[in-house]
């Protein structure tokens, strides 16, 4: 194609959009037409004039362009997405299914193409697939500022979203409220009082207001506990025990401190670590030699510090599947800032072992500065805002982990942790890649 002639099929097709968006229909067909004359395969015409054929009932046609579209690019997601709508209009609900398959293995965030599939498999029965992905489709669609209100949704999709967030929303609650039943039957419903009103802060039926202002958890606020931005290390099993283990630790450290293996980024989006860190003598450096992360033990780690993990396990962590506790050797690099943010749950406590402290180096929380101390445990609240540097020419190392806030009873504990499994777990099926069907 010369370059004239490329320049008039942009026109042609910039026409062809502004027409559609005027309504003017049948003037857009005689554009798009035109388009595939010169350019059969013209993938954005196909489908344009598929998806009129399909408004006004003409199956037939609908599928003509959309096989010209396939057979010039078998999995475009866009064409893919107008094939499972043509195959719901001719009653195929299962050539639907597996077209949305395609689709969905491609496109994950394909919010309204996975509300469909959803739709499809709940009206085959499958309520209970239907289900997560109805929450996978919603929560994707909120993540990026729609259907957040009926202005934020179409107007084609108010009854579906509005449907999809009922039943995820009921079911949350029936999760919800079968852990405190169970958990009400073993120690009573005045020990889960406070568990009551966390569960009715993730259910959207209240909301949470801080003892302290500063605090703003990010994620699964439980109401009522005592906060402060630094804790009393004496309060929490196991830390003095671990501090007097700092020589063994130490000396493993120095082991595994020189080699890459066992070490991974903290931020493994770059573009997270693009937004929270800077450097002041070239790149930013936040690494961690990770024992535990999202709560999976890492063998190889351990193994290759059995004291250091003998000591971990000695203390009162956060065991929550699929997200605690954190325990790591945290390097950050010469010249690194970690800046100021807030954390996710207010139920538990950060705390700092030093093992590995240059000058210039300190921690803040609330505003508060705190210079770490080789080998003298700090427990802080990281739902307050906090940030961490490092300005010397040397490498700085502490191990982090994650530790119950001290004032929360077994019974409390185990309500946030099932709480968040149960959530967790609802949304990691839907996050399984879908499955033929």
């Amino acid at each position: 194609m010369s370059v004239v002639e490329n320049t008039h099929s942009h026109r042609t097709l910039a026409d062809a959009r502004a027409l559609m968006a005027a309504g003017r229909t049948g003037e857009a067909v005689s554009l798009y037409l035109a388009l595939t004359e010169s350019e059969p395969s013209h993938l954005e015409a196909r489908n344009a004039l598929a998806v009129i054929a399909l408004s006004r009932g003409d199956l037939a046609e609908a599928r003509s362009h959309l096989g010209v579209a396939l057979a010039a690019a078998p999995d475009h997601a866009l064409t893919l997405n107008h094939l499972a709508r043509l195959q719901q209009a001719e009653g195929d609900a299962s050539s639907a299914i597996q077209t949305y398959h395609r689709l969905l293995a491609q496109q994950p965030q394909a919010y309204a193409a996975r509300l469909a599939y959803a739709r499809l498999l709940e009206d085959r029965g499958d309520a209970a697939t239907a289900l997560r992905h109805y929450f996978r489709a919603v929560r994707h669609a909120q993540s990026a500022g729609r259907w957040l209100s009926e202005e934020s949704t179409p107007p084609a999709l108010h009854v579906a979203v509005r449907r999809a967030v009922a039943l995820v929303g009921q079911h949350r609650r029936a999760l919800c409220l079968g852990i405190l039943d169970r958990l009400g039957e073993r120690y009573g419903r005045d020990a889960l009082r406070r568990a009551a009103a966390f569960v009715a802060v993730q259910l959207g039926d209240a909301s949470y207001a801080p003892p302290d202002t500063r605090q703003k958890p990010q994620r699964f606020p439980f109401p009522d506990l005592p906060q402060t931005p630094y804790y009393d290390k004496r309060r929490f099993d196991g830390v003095a025990e671990l501090e007097a283990q700092t020589p063994a630790i130490l000396a493993e450290l120095q082991v595994i401190l020189g080699a890459a293996a066992g070490r991974e980024h903290v931020f493994a989006d770059p573009r997270m670590a693009e937004t929270y860190l800077s450097g002041d003598r070239g790149p930013a450096v936040w690494d961690g030699y990770y024992f535990y992360r999202h709560g999976q033990r890492n063998e190889i780690n351990a193994a290759a510090c059995p004291q250091t993990m003998a000591a971990i396990d000695r203390l009162p962590l956060a065991r929550v599947r699929g997200h605690g506790p954190e325990v790591l050797f945290s390097t950050l690099g010469p010249g690194t800032h970690l800046k100021p943010h807030y954390g996710v749950i207010n139920a538990r406590v950060t705390a700092h072992l030093p093992l590995i402290v240059p000058p210039g180096c300190a921690l803040r929380v609330a505003g508060e500065d705190h210079h770490w101390r080789v080998g003298e445990v700090v427990a802080f609240d990281d739902t307050y805002l906090h940030e961490a540097w490092n300005y010397s020419d040397q490498t700085r190392v502490v191990m982090i982990f994650d530790m119950w806030h001290p004032d929360l009873t077994e019974a409390e504990r185990l309500a946030v942790r099932e709480v968040q499994e149960a959530f967790s777990d609802f949304g990691s099926d839907a996050d399984e890649p879908v499955e033929a069907r």
